[in-house]
């Protein structure tokens, strides 16, 4: 019921709001009004998009017959048991007149108790459009007045309860820095990035001194093998 008095009352705000509000214009520097130009000037649709919203317009009329309830006249909800088949088992038993007879008392029960919310929806939408009518269009300053008078719970519903702010601040954000300084700045860049370039500045040494002994002299090469044969035998002597 509260879905659908506050679903009557948005949707005849914009209504209100969009078709019988009061024009807005835009400002000029020099506080002079002037009608918007170009994308923002008032213009019908392309065709591409009238021929879409005239045939959601007629679907919006139509389509709800398809679904009208049992209780009414000639009514036969056809979207109610669409499904019903498939998630429930079929019943063999043979019933009885008695049983039949009955069966049928619930079933008025059911339709009384439908026709009662299906009235009791029609007012409370009803008296949703009111609302709207009253606060939208016969008094435009009552919106404002309200808002100022109940600030914090203007605010409260402005920020649509600030679920979107306490998500980001309790979930969006911690991950966020978790996966800056620890996953990215200590894992990625500290961690394998660090070993890898570690891998590349010893390789990078060991070839810078390596490279001091490759001078292409064949002297250098004799003496260097000399000294290594004086070396060898002179480790095998010692022992």
């Amino acid at each position: 019921m509260i879905t659908a008095f506050l679903t009557a009352t948005y949707m005849f705000r914009l209504l209100y709001l969009a078709f019988f509000g009061e024009r807005r214009a835009v400002t000029t520097p020099d506080g002079e009004t002037a009608e918007p130009r170009g994308p923002q000037a008032l213009h019908d649709a392309p065709p591409a998009m009238a021929i879409v919203l005239v045939v959601l317009a007629i679907g919006s009329i139509v389509a709800g017959y398809v679904g009208v309830p049992n209780v009414l006249v000639r009514g036969g909800n056809r979207i109610e048991a669409f499904l019903e088949p498939s998630f429930r088992a079929p019943d063999y038993a043979v019933r009885s007149d008695a049983g039949r007879a009955d069966s049928e008392a619930p079933a008025v029960e059911a339709g009384s108790t439908e026709m009662g919310l299906m009235a009791l929806s029609t007012i409370v939408a009803l008296a949703g459009i009111g609302v709207a009518t009253t606060i939208y269009l016969r008094r435009p300053g009552t919106a404002e007045r309200l808002a100022a008078r109940f600030s914090g719970l203007y605010k409260l519903l402005l920020g649509k309860y600030f679920v979107d702010e306490l998500y980001d601040e309790t979930i969006v954000q911690p991950i966020k820095r978790t996966s800056t300084f620890l996953l990215w700045r200590g894992v990625d860049a500290g961690v394998i990035d660090g070993t890898v370039n570690g891998v590349g500045l010893v390789v990078r040494g060991w070839s810078a001194m390596l490279r001091r002994l490759q001078t292409g002299s064949v002297r250098a090469y004799a003496m260097s093998l000399f000294v290594g044969v004086v070396m060898i035998l002179g480790y095998y002597l010692w022992r």
